[in-house]
Order: structure tokens, then sequence, then C-alpha cells
């Protein structure tokens, strides 16, 4: 590979967004994991409505004032995000009703976290933080939106600050510090350019077409 192609895949990995990347460099972990879980029958819905229950204690913990441990314990819990895959990969379980499944429970767990979030802050009279959460919750939901919306058109839409991944990594991250008003505040602004950034994509995307 000449210096041309290298510095070309380089730029390709750099757009990757980091849930892709991250699953990449792990997937030496995830393959064995799931080819365990996949000997033991355990189907990978199963595993993806474990992870979503986990993460509804999660939000439970942030909204009865646990931010800390909630914070924690979503470390713990996101890796289960990309074992799903890794178990159905593994016993050949891959469907579409399970890529649909993972992506609802996957909007279902967003709502939760920053539902649980929002009731913390409103308990702690924080009329502000609970807007913001609010715009967080719509641009979170409109992120996946905009790339679902898109893939029906047949283009690519993984670009973006605030994917998945790094909106959980965010969340749990900044939870477990204890630094929430950074968290309402980044969680917001981030959510909301990620969506203007992915409807730019899909306009030049489509104008390039035309």
């Amino acid at each position: 590979m000449n210096e041309v192609d290298r510095a070309a895949s380089e730029e390709q990995r750099q757009r990757e967004p980091l849930s892709d990347r991250l699953r990449a460099r792990t997937a030496a972990v995830l393959q064995p994991v799931g080819r365990f879980l996949a000997g033991l029958g355990i189907h990978p819905n199963t595993v993806t409505l474990v992870g979503f229950v986990l993460q509804t204690g999660v939000g439970a913990l942030f909204a009865l004032g646990h931010g800390r441990w909630g914070g924690l314990l979503l470390l713990v819990v996101a890796p289960l995000d990309a074992l799903d895959g890794a178990v159905a990969r593994a016993g050949g379980n891959d469907s579409p009703f399970g890529a649909f499944l993972d992506s609802t429970v996957d909007r279902f767990s967003d709502a939760v976290l920053i539902l649980g979030l929002t009731v913390h802050r409103y308990q702690e009279g924080l009329p502000l933080e609970v807007g913001l959460l609010m715009v967080a919750l719509v641009a979170a939901l409109m992120v996946s939106y905009t790339r679902a919306r898109a893939e029906a058109l047949g283009l690519s839409c993984k670009v973006g600050l605030l994917t998945r991944m790094e909106r959980i990594l965010l969340i749990a991250v900044l939870s477990a510090l204890g630094l929430f008003t950074v968290l309402v505040w980044a969680l917001a602004i981030l959510s909301a350019v990620t969506v203007v950034q992915r409807v730019v994509h899909v306009y030049r995307a489509c104008s390039s077409r035309e």
C-alpha cells in the first residue's frame, strides 16, 4: 500500500463513528464471549432485553439521586450494546427483526437515561437544566431518525459528534464524576449539533446525486 492509499485509509478510519472503531478494536474480546453465550443457548434478543433492563436500572438510580452510582453502572452495562451482535453472529441468529429490536430498544434506553437525569435535575430545582435535557432527548431521537431515514434513501449517515456510543460514554463518565451541569449542557448542545451535521451530510449527498 502506497503513501496515498495509507493516507486515504487513515482518513476513512477517522471518519468512522466511535462506536464502529470501538467494536473493531474490542472484537477480540467480544467474539469469544459471544461464542460462549451462544453455546449456552442464549438468544441475542435476550442479551438486548437484559441490557435494556439494566439501563432502566441506571435511569432509576439517576432519578433517585444516585447519579454517580448510575454512571459507574452504565460503564459496566454499556458493552452489552455490542455483545448482542456478537452473540447473533456466533450463533447464526442474525435476523432483520433482531436488528429492528436492537435499534428500537436503544431508543427506549436513551429515553430512560435522559428522563432519569431530568427527574434528578427537577428535584434539584433546576428548570433550565430540565429544559436542556428535553432538548437533548428530542435531539437524541432525531440523531437516530436522521440515520434511519437516510439509509432508507440508500445513503450512509453515521457522521456526527455524538452518535449513540459517544452519548452513552458522555453520560456514564460525567455522571460518575458528578459533573451533572456539564453533562446537561454538553448533552443538549452536542446532540443538537449532531442532528445538524447529519442533515447537512444528507443534503450534500443528495445534491451530489442530482
